[in-house]
């Protein structure tokens, strides 16, 4: 016994000592190094090396070699590209959506069809404010970051927007390396009092109680919202007077932006409580860990009732 395994730790050892003396793999290089030292493709590749999708953009930027002003001029079509992509998807997903709300209308009975076609008004409705108020917001952060100089950076993608008044400064100022240095100590010390207090949140102690959950979850937000605002704060004060008045521009537009979006889903779920009542209307603003499995008859391993079709698809 002794014997075995004295040789097998000679063997790891050996094992040890030959992957230390083995070429650094370089993952630029595409696959991996056999034996011999040439590269061979990962077996989860049986056609050869994953490839993107061949895109406009970075051609140019691997490729050729670009002046400022050229690369600016990139950045900025390639902001342009991004803002008209999501807009057009944007359209496309409502013309699917009324598309197959006309379709699934049909599989109601008579006597519920109206109160579905309602609930999709209210909820059509909230999602329509919801959307022109970030777009005003967009606007907003379009303008000042193009003010500040730094419109059209990879740094910034527009189909996403600022979650905090933090974000905001590194989103849409215009920050000296010295200036950023600071924040980042701002940010990590933010990130420490965050975790400290949320660990004094009392956690539910039957997480299948939806209230508890409901209130566990807005206690979490709440010490986020709070972190949040104190590390802005102190991020506020390392800025110049230039950058402080841009720095309120996009602020303003963002409480503005959160609260239109907190007074339309109030509207939507108001209208959601008359309509299916305030348990279901519930839904609007749980989070996907607060709701429910919608479990009914007729699963995915149950065949469909005798007689049961789908409405067909129609041009729409």
């Amino acid at each position: 016994m002794r014997r075995l395994l004295w040789l097998c730790a000679v063997l790891g050892a050996g094992a040890s000592v030959a992957l230390a003396a083995a070429p650094p793999h370089r993952h630029d290089q595409g696959g991996r190094p056999d034996r011999g030292g040439e590269r061979i493709w990962p077996t989860f590749t049986p056609g050869g090396p994953q490839r993107g999708k061949a895109n406009p953009f970075d051609a140019l930027r691997r490729y050729f070699d670009l002046t400022p002003e050229q690369q600016a001029a990139v950045a900025k079509l390639d902001e342009q590209r991004s803002a008209e992509e999501r807009e057009a998807i944007a359209e496309i997903t409502k013309t699917y959506d009324k598309k197959f709300a006309a379709l699934l209308v049909e599989v109601l009975p008579a006597d519920q069809k109206a109160k579905y076609e309602q609930v999709i008004a209210a909820l059509t409705a909230r999602d329509d404010a919801v959307e022109a108020a970030q777009k005003e917001l967009r606007d907003t952060i379009e303008q000042v970051r193009t003010a500040q100089g730094i419109a059209g950076t990879r740094r910034w993608s527009g189909a996403y927007l600022p979650l905090s008044k933090g974000d905001v400064i590194r989103q849409c100022i215009n920050l000296t390396e010295q200036q950023r240095q600071a924040m980042d100590g701002v940010t990590r010390d933010g990130w420490t009092a965050m975790r400290d207090k949320m660990r004094d949140v009392p956690r539910p102690q039957d997480w299948r109680d939806a209230d508890a959950r409901q209130k566990y979850s807005d206690a979490m937000r709440k010490v986020r919202e709070q972190v949040d605002a104190q590390s802005a704060e102190a991020m506020a004060l390392l800025l110049n007077d230039e950058q402080k008045k841009a720095y309120q521009t996009v602020a303003t537009a963002l409480d503005t932006c959160n609260k239109k979006i907190a007074e339309a889903d109030d509207a939507c779920e108001k209208k959601l409580i008359e309509l299916v009542g305030a348990e279901k209307a519930k839904a609007l603003r749980a989070g996907w860990w607060q709701v429910p499995p919608i479990v009914q008859p007729g699963g995915p391993g149950d065949p469909p009732p005798k007689g049961a079709e789908a409405p067909k698809a129609t041009e729409f």
